[in-house]
């Protein structure tokens, strides 16, 4: 499978170049064009949470706090003091770090259930709600925002499956097919826990008509073509 950094660098690419098109059309300003890139990234590493090897698991989950604390930070950040500010960002990057990360640490197996659309979907709805029940976005910056999780997430399953075919040798890796998957169907439990989840955090999500009407729309790839160039 692709390793850390590559995965790291081709999310902050792809990511990078699909906000500023958001930002060049007119989609969202400079401060949400940040944070669809910033979440892209956390999507495109977000299939390796389940890593049972310790430092870079580690290095992983620490990550993953300071953008959580750095998101929620921004979110609010004219609403509280400056300690008030820090001390809730310590908080959530702690939360992130410890708690969080031993969980997944005894309860997941690495490219099982994790590796798979199903959960690319769960993380893309519990976004979408979470951008607009807690960070306050409208619901098509929030859709948005959940679209580059997904979108992060399934680059990353992508390259594992490349990874996982030898060109040279003309032959698959046993590890093919492991990533880019519905479901993890060996995990009958989780799966259905998966599916739960996934619909009950649809009926948590805003309104998602705005978001389908302007991606179907043709004047916005008529609009997209012409700030292309």
């Amino acid at each position: 499978m692709a390793n850390f950094n590559t995965h790291l660098s081709v999310a902050a690419v792809g990511s990078g170049m699909l906000a500023t098109l958001c930002l060049q059309v007119g989609f969202v300003d400079a401060k949400d064009a940040l944070l669809l890139a910033s979440v892209g990234v956390l999507g495109g590493i977000l299939p390796d949470i389940d890593l049972h090897y310790s430092h870079p698991s580690r290095i992983l989950f620490s990550l993953l706090g300071i953008v959580m604390a750095f998101l929620w930070v921004f979110s609010a950040e004219n609403q509280l003091s400056i300690i008030e500010l820090w001390g809730a960002g310590l908080g959530v990057y702690l939360f992130v770090r410890f708690p969080v990360w031993a969980l997944f640490q005894k309860f997941t197996v690495h490219r099982g259930s994790i590796h798979s659309i199903s959960v690319a979907l769960l993380f893309c709805f519990a976004t979408v709600a979470l951008s607009f029940h807690f960070f306050g976005k409208q619901p098509f910056i929030a859709w948005l925002v959940g679209l580059f999780i997904f979108l992060g997430f399934i680059l990353h399953l992508i390259l594992d499956e490349i990874y996982s075919v030898d060109f040279m040798g003309y032959r698959l890796k046993r590890s093919f097919g492991t990533a880019l998957k519905l479901f993890d169907f060996k995990e009958r439990i989780s799966m259905a826990v998966i599916s739960i989840c996934i619909i009950a955090l649809w009926f948590a999500t805003p309104d998602v008509s705005q978001f389908i009407d302007t991606l179907s729309s043709p004047e916005t790839y008529q609009l997209i073509m012409k700030r292309m160039m």
